[in-house]
This record gives C-alpha cells, structure tokens and sequence, in this order.
C-alpha cells in the first residue's frame, strides 16, 4: 500500500524541479556546517516559512543513517499512543520512500503502545512535509513514521526503551517533527515555546519525565518532542540552532506559531 500525498500544492511544490530548486536555494543559504547528531528538531508548515529551519536541523544530523525516525503529532490531540501506518510507501514529488518494515514489525509486537491508524497517517502533513527534504539529502533510506499522541511519563519511557530495542545495530537518525507552541495568540505562543525550552535544556533524558507534568495545556507537538528527547544519546544535550516566529491574522486577532532548529550535540 502506497501512502499518497495530501500536502503537496499547498505547503510546498508538487512539481519536482520546482521542489528541488527551493530545496537548493535554501540549502546555499544556509551556513549550518555538516553535523553528528542522531536527534535533531525542526517545524512543519509551509515551505516558504519552515524551509530555512528545516535545512540547518538535517544538515546538523548524523550522515549516511540506515534508517530514519520520524516523530510527529497526529491532527487531533486525543489520538493516544504510538501511530503507525499500514502503508509500506510513502509518496513524495521525488520519488517513493519506503517503510522500514523490520523496525515497525518488531514495534507492533513489542507493545500495544504502537497501534496502526491509516486514516490518522492520511490525515497528517506533519511527517510528510518531512519527505522531501529528506529524499533530496538522503536518497531512499527508510523511514519509521510514527504520530506520537499524549501520553503518561511512564508510557513515554516505555516507548523510547521499545524503540531503541527495535534499532539496535542500526545506524539510526530521528527527526522529529514539531513546532514549539500551537497556533495561538502571541503572547500564549511565545510561552508556551520559553517553557518547553527550558524544559528540554535543564531536564536530560529521563528527568523531562518529572519536568513534563510541570507544563501546562502543553501543544500537540509536547509528546514527539519529548519522546526525542529521551532517544537522543546519553551525554547530548539540545543545541538550539534557529528560533523564529510566524505571525498572521486570524479570526479578527493576531495568531502565533513559534518555530525552531534544534541539535542534540
């Protein structure tokens, strides 16, 4: 089953050549020197805005992985658990990406933690803004998609024990896939944002578990964030590489979304 596309024309090119012209264009601009980092962040939305945060994160990541984590919220932030998909291919403008079916076949075994949810898959762009960027830097290395919904402390730690069983001896990459607040007025953005930061730089690994339970109303984005975090190697901690704000009109106010390029160094 071939997973297809629902975000293209709308938040980045359809065409292909198009596609790779803005992914190089950003890429010259961008002074991100090559990196080593198994976990890195960067925001979904369209590609004019998220693009440039988007390049300096894989840009920082450990090159040549065999397989490739992707962490993203599901649209609605009651789904629980651990979403796969039942696709085995992911469609982009530039060709397919495939499933890593070892690494999810061995996660739906492991807990109940990991349920398939097509229609969820179907309805995100979250991971497949993703999919381009990192087919154009990548190639075809396979990748793990999984919608991370709320859950507990102790679910979040039983997921990232689950998950990196399921990639031992691999060369693995995450990237998660998540903007630092909702879209909500800018003064409720910008802390939501400052708290989820200070979260990630004062709380390595499992203390984030303690920490968490102190962040109110927490965007959809708070679980794929934190379940990256505890992934990301013993002795890394969060380098924050860019941070910005995007702003707009909305329902006859201002609304905000905080976006940023994060590297675990």
């Amino acid at each position: 089953m071939i997973r297809t596309m629902v975000a293209e024309g709308l938040y980045y090119p359809e065409d292909g050549e198009e596609l790779i012209e803005q992914i190089r264009a950003v890429l010259a601009q961008s002074s991100q020197v090559p990196g080593n980092s198994s976990v890195v962040l960067a925001p979904y939305g369209s590609y004019e805005i998220v693009l440039p945060y988007i390049v300096p994160a894989l840009r920082a990541a450990i090159p040549h992985p065999e397989v490739i984590v992707i962490l993203a919220p599901p649209n609605s932030s009651a789904t629980p658990g651990i979403l796969l998909p039942e696709s085995e291919v992911f469609a982009t403008p530039l060709g397919n990406v495939e499933v890593d079916q070892p690494v999810t076949g061995q996660l739906r075994g492991a807990e109940t933690l990991f349920p398939v949810d097509e229609i969820a898959h179907l309805r995100d762009h979250s991971i497949e803004i993703m999919l381009p960027v990192l087919h154009y830097l990548f190639g075809n290395t396979p990748i793990v998609p999984l919608l991370v919904g709320p859950l507990e402390p102790r679910a979040l730690q039983t997921a990232a024990h689950s998950l990196q069983k399921a990639l031992e001896h691999r060369r693995w990459m995450v990237l998660v896939s998540a903007n630092l607040s909702g879209f909500t007025s800018p003064r409720r953005a910008a802390v939501r944002a400052r708290e989820i930061l200070r979260l990630l730089m004062n709380d390595p690994g499992p203390a984030v578990l303690d920490g968490m339970l102190m962040v109110p109303d927490p965007p959809r984005s708070f679980w794929p964030i934190l379940l990256g975090h505890l992934l990301a190697p013993a002795g890394t901690r969060p380098e924050l590489l860019h941070r910005g704000t995007f702003e707009t009109e909305y329902e006859d106010d201002t609304g905000s979304v905080v976006f940023a390029s994060i590297a675990y160094r």
